[in-house]
Parts: structure tokens; C-alpha cells; sequence
């Protein structure tokens, strides 16, 4: 007991010591706390010893870190910040985690490393690039509302990648044993979520009537704590269930109270865990990785300056320095990266990811906090290189792309009616996807211990005829919105014709369909343990999905013809 409050008492310390460091060199205090955490540590000076208090610090300070960033999760929030926000973050953080991995597996490491280290890459800084940004004083630029959406709809996404790696980490049965175990799990968390949503409100009524304040704070800990081990219950990483906790705070009217009144707590806590992540870094497994982490910082620096570039150019319709603005913000790797390194700790990969991500969490914080003080003068050399060649056409897309988003976003007749058909067609696919996992995960085992064949045939035949029925509503709900949808393309280019409006839509829905399935392929090859040979297959499906877009925006087939431009529906 006594090495385990020296070891604390010294953490404490050394804390203040790294956000001393990180204020002199007008950096944040993340970065700081780091490289402090590593000296003091065993791989280094070993001041700090005692493994165990550290690795308890990390997972408690972990657990406190999700519970802040969920504070600033208010599903209603995330709803307002449109269809561009969605998919811009979805496609950035699809195409970082695709070239990552693939970076790694031509260097050499197994799919499952290479994966880790794909996911590691995808997930910005909230916390940095909010303080950089604060101290630079740019907070108040016009792109930076976008960028906050693109990191809080990250954050979701990196939560559920943390669930995804804990989830696979307690099931061994294969990959679709293991979705359907991430898919109803997850379903569950929704469920209490909703749950809570509505009987939380009732139980601050009943508690604040004791006019004590105090109750604020318990009451946040133990939200915090009971969704913490209900995930952990379910087999998700306790984190996720932290982040479920303080999204429903985070719903209430007086949110901002809980957050004030978590200050101290999450202070101390984050504070510990950033120092307590890099006692685990070990200088000397940065040389031996070297060319890795380099070839990773390049990786990162396409995905934010070229990619994502591109991506706000052509759904947000940025220009110049403000797509460059946004990609430069964008390049600090951030917390959630370390913990999804240290989950990686659990699988035995055979490589040091912790070291590795601290080390590219530090360099592209530096470059990032350096290169905004610049940022004009690399818009100026960029820019003019961009807008030549297939720059003009990217421009000519995204003015195309900005008036079909911002003709859906009016609210109409036709608008509102296709974004609830949406909704509808998402909930019977959520209804159709949990009786399809939960039929085959339980009803077929209760089906096989009974040895009475018309009794097993026929149970099999309901659970049939109930999937099919499932499956036909989705269909239509969805059929709905995609013929609704060819009427609102009509609307705006009048001289177009449904029928090639529908074809349009067929053209780019299967483009994005095998698109996504090329870029998820990473976690099928993780899920399945195969081997490199496979991994032509990702490549052979981007080639189709392009194949597939250039017909359908090129064709001239007499059926659809209206013009001699193609069938893209702005054309005039």
C-alpha cells in the first residue's frame, strides 16, 4: 500500500511538472504530460515503478476522459449538423484507416497490427485542436463550427471502434458470431440509453429536493460508473459505456452544472491518464520503428492535406485557405488513438503501438501548432497547384454537389417527407438486423436441443416467413425514399427525366456500397485471420465501384438521353 501512494504521490507531482513544460513551450498540456509520463517511467529513468497502480490510473482515467468528451455529445446537437458533416467524416475516417493499413501491411506487419494502426491514424485531437487553436486565437473563424462537428461525430466513431476491438477481444467464433455480438450489445447500450433518457430526469427531481449540491457530482459518478461495468458486462471496452453516460448528461437542461461540477474530478483524472499512458513508452522501440512511424506521419499528412481537402472542397464547397486551414487543423493525432493503442495491448501483436502512437500524437501536434502560424503562406504554394487538372473538375463537382445538398436542406414537402422515409428505413433495417443476429445466436440453439423434427422445421419456417416479412417493409420504406429522392433531382435540373434520375441514384448508391465494402475490408481480414493473398480484393472492388460511377454519370444510352453532357443532373 505504501509503494502504491508513493507511486500515486509522484504522478501527482510529475503532473504539474509536464503542464509546466508544455505552458513554457506554448504547447497543450497532452503533450507535456506525455513526454513526463515517459521519462519518469519504468522504460526510462523507473521512478515510477509500481505497473499496477499505473495500469489502474489508465483504465480509471480512461473511463473519466469518455465520460467528458460524452458531455459534449447531445444526440439532438449531432442531428443539426446535416448530412455533410456525417459523410465527410465517415469518408476521412474510412480512407485514413484503408491507407493505414495498407501502408503497414506493405511494410511488412501482420493484418491485424496493421489494422490497429490504420485506426489509430484515423481519429483527430479534439482536446489539442481545440487548445492550439484557443491560443492561436482562430477559434472564431467560420470553419471551425464544421471542424468541431467532424470531431464529435469522430469521437462516436472511435467509440465504437473501441467497442468493436473489446468486443472481438471475448469472442472467438468467427466474424459473423463476433458482428452480431458488437451488433446486439450495442443495440442493448441504445435501448438503456433511451431508457435512461427518460427516467433520469425523474430521479434528479426526486434527489435535488434535498437542496444539496453534492448530489450533482455522486450522482454524474455513478451514471458514469454503472454504464461503465453495464458495458463491461456486455463485453464492450467500460470507456464506451462512460461515453453512454455522458451523452445523458449531456441531454438534461442544466448539463453545463455537471460539467462545472465534474471539473476538479476530470482534471486530476485526464491529467493521470495522459502521464500514466506515456510511463508505457519506450524510447527504444522508436528507432527500431522508425521508418514506420515515418511512413505513418506521411500517411496522416495525405489523408489531411490532400484527402480531406478534397472531401471539404467538394461537400462543404471550402476554397483555398480554408480547405487548407482545415486539413492543417486536422493532423494532430489525439486521445483516443493512445486508447485504442493501449487496447492493442490485449491481443499480443508483437509490436510496441503505445510508443508508437505517442510518438506520432507528439510530432503532429508540434507540426500542427507550428504550421497554422504559416498557414497562408502554404495556401499560397498549394492552392494554385490544386485548382490545375483534376483540381478544376473537383471544383466543378463540389459547386454541383453544394446545390443538390443545399436544395435537400430547405425544408419542403418533398425534403421533410424524404428525410423521415430515411429514418423509417433505418429503423426497419435496425428491427430487421437484430431478429435476423438474435433468431440465429438464440432461437437456434433453444431449436437444436429439441430432437422433434416438425417442431425444429417449423420453428426455422416462422423465424423465415418473419425475416422476409422484415426484409420486404424495408424494401418498400426504402423505395419510397429513393423514388422521392429521384423527384427532388427533377426539381432541380427540370430538364431532367425520372427515369435517369433513378438510374443516377442506382449508379451512386452502388458506388458507395462497394466503396465501403473495399474500405472495410481491413476488419473482415482482422475478424477472419486471413492472410495477405486476400487483400487484392479491396483493390478489385475499388475498381469496379469506379467503373460503376463513370457509367452511370457518363452514360448515353438513347433510353435516358435528354443531353448530350451525361446524365450528372446539374448539367445544363
Amino acid at each position: 500500500m505504501t509503494t502504491e501512494l508513493i507511486s500515486l504521490s509522484l504522478l501527482f507531482a510529475f503532473a504539474i511538472i509536464g503542464g509546466l513544460i508544455a505552458y513554457r513551450f506554448k504547447q497543450p498540456a497532452v503533450l507535456g504530460l506525455i513526454v513526463i509520463g515517459a521519462l519518469i517511467g519504468p522504460n526510462t529513468l523507473n521512478i515510477v515503478r509500481d505497473s499496477g497502480i499505473v495500469d489502474m490510473i489508465a483504465e480509471f482515467g480512461a473511463i473519466i476522459l469518455l465520460f467528458v468528451i460524452g458531455l459534449e455529445f447531445d444526440i439532438k446537437k449531432m442531428l443539426k449538423f446535416g448530412l455533410r458533416s456525417i459523410i465527410v467524416a465517415l469518408m476521412k475516417n474510412a480512407f485514413t484507416i484503408f491507407l493505414g493499413y495498407e501502408v503497414s501491411v506493405l511494410l511488412g506487419f501482420s493484418p491485424r497490427a496493421s489494422l490497429f494502426l490504420g485506426v489509430i491514424l484515423a481519429f483527430s485531437s479534439t482536446v489539442v485542436i481545440v487548445k492550439v487553436l484557443e491560443q492561436k486565437e482562430m477559434f472564431q473563424r467560420k470553419e471551425v463550427p464544421f471542424l468541431i462537428s467532424i470531431l464529435i461525430i469522430e469521437d462516436i466513431i472511435a467509440v465504437i471502434a473501441i467497442s468493436f476491438f473489446s468486443g472481438v477481444r471475448n469472442s472467438s467464433a468467427g466474424l459473423l458470431s463476433s458482428i452480431e455480438h458488437i451488433f446486439l450489445s450495442l443495440v442493448i447500450m441504445a435501448i438503456a440509453y433511451i431508457a435512461m433518457l427518460r427516467l433520469i430526469r425523474y430521479v434528479i427531481k426526486i434527489v435535488s429536493k434535498s437542496q444539496n449540491e453534492d448530489y450533482i457530482t455522486f450522482l454524474s459518478l455513478a451514471l458514469c460508473g454503472s454504464f461503465s461495468y453495464f458495458a463491461f458486462f456486455l463485453g464492450l471496452s467500460p470507456s464506451a459505456g462512460a461515453f453512454v453516460a455522458g451523452s445523458i448528461v449531456a441531454s438534461l437542461p442544466n448539463s453545463k452544472s455537471y460539467a462545472t461540477a465534474m471539473g476538479p474530478y476530470v482534471l486530476i483524472f485526464t491529467s493521470i491518464f495522459f502521464i500514466s499512458i506515456g510511463t508505457l513508452v519506450d524510447f527504444g522501440a522508436i528507432l527500431p520503428n522508425l521508418y514506420l512511424i515515418l511512413a505513418l506521419i506521411a500517411v496522416v499528412f495525405i489523408t489531411r492535406l490532400l484527402i480531406f481537402n478534397i472531401l471539404t472542397s467538394i461537400f462543404v464547397n471550402f476554397r483555398g485557405e480554408q480547405s487548407m486551414f482545415s486539413g492543417i487543423v486536422m493532423l494532430s493525432i489525439g486521445e483516443f488513438s493512445l486508447l485504442i493503442a493501449k487496447e492493442s495491448t490485449k491481443f499480443n501483436l508483437g509490436i510496441d503501438l503505445v510508443t508508437i502512437t505517442s510518438v506520432i500524437i507528439f510530432i503532429t501536434a508540434v507540426i500542427m501548432s507550428l504550421s497554422v502560424n504559416h498557414m497562408n503562406k502554404l495556401s499560397h504554394f498549394f492552392t494554385p497547384r490544386l485548382n490545375q487538372g483534376i483540381g478544376r473538375k473537383i471544383n466543378s463537382v463540389s459547386e454541383k454537389i453544394r446545390m443538390f445538398f443545399d436544395h435537400i436542406e430547405i425544408e419542403s414537402f418533398f425534403t421533410k417527407k424524404l428525410k423521415s422515409e430515411i429514418k423509417t428505413s433505418f429503423f426497419w433495417l435496425g428491427i430487421l438486423l437484430a431478429f435476423a443476429f438474435v433468431a440465429r445466436r438464440y432461437l437456434s440453439k433453444m431449436i437444436s436441443s429439441i430432437n422433434i423434427g416438425v417442431i425444429t422445421y417449423t420453428s426455422h419456417f416462422l423465424i423465415g416467413c418473419v425475416v422476409l416479412i422484415l426484409t420486404y417493409i424495408f424494401y418498400k420504406k426504402t423505395h419510397l425514399a429513393y423514388s422521392n429522392l429521384a423527384v427532388i433531382i427533377t426539381h432541380i435540373s427540370p430538364s431532367y427525366s425520372l427515369k435517369r434520375a433513378k438510374h443516377l441514384i442506382k449508379s451512386v448508391a452502388l458506388t458507395f456500397v462497394l466503396l465501403f465494402a473495399a474500405l472495410a475490408f481491413p476488419f473482415v481480414m482482422f475478424l477472419e485471420n486471413l492472410g495477405v493473398m486476400y487483400n487484392v480484393l479491396p483493390f478489385v472492388l475499388i475498381a469496379i465501384s469506379a467503373f460503376v460511377l463513370y457509367q452511370g454519370t457518363h452514360s448515353r444510352n438513347s433510353q435516358y438521353a435528354n443531353s448530350s453532357k451525361g446524365v450528372w443532373p446539374f448539367n445544363t
